[in-house]
């Protein structure tokens, strides 16, 4: 959902803040509805989805660029971190195998 009018680039848009509980209803829909995605089935997804309690959390695009960046900050560093790792394992069997 976006919202009009707002300046600075800043398009506002509604994320679940129940994903498992979502996911589970969008899975149900693609069962009901043979075409899925389609309006029908996402009014569908939405109206379920606030009947068993679920509610959304409004963000800006900014805000999920940032989220964005976040991630892939803590992927990179896992990567490193596994070659830091794994450079550690290979200089240690280098040692053993020169003893």
């Amino acid at each position: 959902m976006g919202a009009i009018g707002l300046s600075g680039g800043d398009v506002m848009a509604s994320k679940p803040a129940n994903e498992k509980l979502y996911l589970m209803i969008v899975a149900q829909a693609k069962a009901k509805y043979s075409n899925y995605p389609n309006p029908g089935a996402s009014h569908w997804v939405h109206e379920r989805y606030i009947q068993s309690g679920g509610k959304f959390i409004e963000t800006n695009e900014q805000t999920r660029k940032l989220e964005m960046r976040k991630k892939k900050h803590a992927s990179d560093v896992k990567k490193k971190s596994a070659t830091v790792a794994s450079k550690k394992n290979d200089s240690k069997k280098d040692k053993k195998k020169d003893k």
